[in-house]
């Protein structure tokens, strides 16, 4: 009888506790849920001020960023130069100025992606091949973006090249007159730091001669939604700390 009544309390602990245990899970699921559908709700760039929806966001954005975005981003958000990936950690954005908005959009929709949405108005024209500029050209323009940046520039090919760039070479349309890039056109800035594709004599000669033709996929339907908003929030607060940092 003692043995029966104490199998029979173990039995109801073990109940017990795994009761405890799926309410526990039911309650943090239904929380989650309520949370998640609050993020989504939340214009872009208000929730920023919402520290437990940001709170709620990044441990989501950690996992998206490994599984989908860390092998072509780094698993440090500096991209990869020499292969037109660009880097998170500084703030030097290609689209708009790192508004969680944009980011999603770019998410989203991608870059030269094939969708009707993504960031295509134009890309890298190759001036050397379609013949816009001669191989001396070519490299006369080089010298001046290299010497915007560099103090060993030619500056008899720099002054060259800066008539070319502002005149035959059309570059100052999407690169503008100074160098400093357009965020409507996508188009970096040319004064050195966050490069590409590199900044060396060499890479900018092969950028201007054969042109770029970068791309980010469109990650609509392939993640989901909560995961893509808690991206751009992740993007805009990683970049937003390393800048305050510095």
């Amino acid at each position: 009888m003692t043995r029966s009544t104490g199998g029979a309390a173990v039995r109801i602990g073990v109940i017990v506790t795994a009761v405890a245990l799926a309410g526990t899970w039911i309650f943090m699921h239904v929380r989650d849920q309520r949370i998640g559908a609050a993020l989504l709700r939340a214009p872009p760039d208000r929730l920023l001020s919402n520290a437990s929806l940001v709170s709620f966001a990044l441990p989501i954005a950690h996992s998206a960023y490994a599984a989908h975005c860390a092998a072509c981003h780094g698993t440090d958000l500096r991209g990869a130069s020499g292969r037109g990936v660009p880097g998170f950690a500084h703030g030097a954005w290609l689209y708009g100025q790192g508004e969680v908005a944009e980011l999603e959009a770019t998410i989203l929709y991608g870059i030269r992606s094939g969708h009707p949405k993504a960031h295509n108005i134009t890309d890298m024209p190759a001036f050397g091949r379609i013949g816009q500029l001669s191989s001396t050209e070519v490299r006369d323009v080089v010298e001046y973006v290299y010497g915007l940046s560099h103090s060993d520039s030619d500056p008899v090919a720099a002054r060259r090249g800066a008539a070319l760039y502002a005149d035959k070479g059309s570059c100052y349309d999407c690169h503008g007159p100074d160098g400093s890039g357009n965020i409507d056109y996508g188009a970096p800035h040319l004064t050195g730091g966050d490069w590409l594709y590199g900044g060396d004599r060499g890479s900018l000669y092969d950028s201007v001669y054969n042109g770029r033709h970068g791309l980010c996929p469109a990650w609509i339907g392939r993640v989901t939604p909560l995961e893509i908003r808690a991206l751009a929030v992740y993007l805009h607060e990683s970049a937003r700390q390393r800048v305050a940092a510095r």
